[in-house]
């Protein structure tokens, strides 16, 4: 019987002992097993993300100024509201309240055209079932709904905020924001965006 080399010998001890004596191969790039991807954009990609705003609105000493996300009563949809923004464009500050409630207490709005999916597309992705309103009124319109914030917007800015989705809007119901009457006129925009989900699963 041949007797084993030195050489072939001597690394299976060093094995054996979990010593490797020669240079270990570098690991190859391991590819991360998933990407995260936000889930507003996975609704977008299915063409159920929306976006809009009102058109200029007026508060004065003897109307209010509003603008809204509503969700109609015979929707199918839930309403996820991602982001929203008021925009103050006087010289003076103003005051609005955010307000959810019962759409059928907003009256005498307008519907504003300037909704769009957040997928461009040709062809275009199916229309929202949730409208935006906006518009003056001296009737109370606050009524069968809460006031769940208020917020301060300095002149000539713009002040908004992302909640995620936490915010949904099922049929028959509303997000307002709410200007109440001012001694001096002043003006604002309302934008949202929202993606939309089936009530039924």
């Amino acid at each position: 019987m041949t007797k084993p080399s030195y050489f072939y010998g001597m690394p299976d001890v060093y094995m054996q002992m979990g010593y490797y004596p020669f240079p270990t191969p570098p690991q190859t790039e391991q590819l991360p097993s998933s990407v995260h991807v936000p889930y507003a954009m996975s609704m977008a990609s299915q063409s159920k993300y929306y976006m809009g705003q009102t058109e200029k609105i007026t508060a004065t000493d003897k109307d209010q100024g509003f603008g809204a996300l509503i969700n109609p009563l015979r929707s199918t949809a839930l309403l996820y509201v991602q982001h929203w923004s008021i925009t103050n464009s006087t010289s003076q500050p103003l005051v609005a309240h955010i307000w959810f409630g019962k759409a059928e207490s907003i009256i005498g709005g307008k519907t504003s055209r300037q909704v769009t999916p957040g997928f461009v597309q040709l062809p275009p992705a199916p229309a929202s079932q949730g409208q935006i309103l906006y518009g003056s009124n001296s009737a109370d319109i606050t009524r069968e709904g809460i006031v769940a914030s208020t917020r301060v917007i300095p002149p000539m800015t713009t002040v908004g905020g992302n909640s995620n989705g936490q915010w949904i809007i099922g049929p028959g119901m509303a997000l307002m924001i709410h200007v109440p009457q001012t001694e001096e006129a002043t003006a604002f925009f309302f934008s949202v965006d929202w993606w939309e989900q089936s009530v039924y699963g």
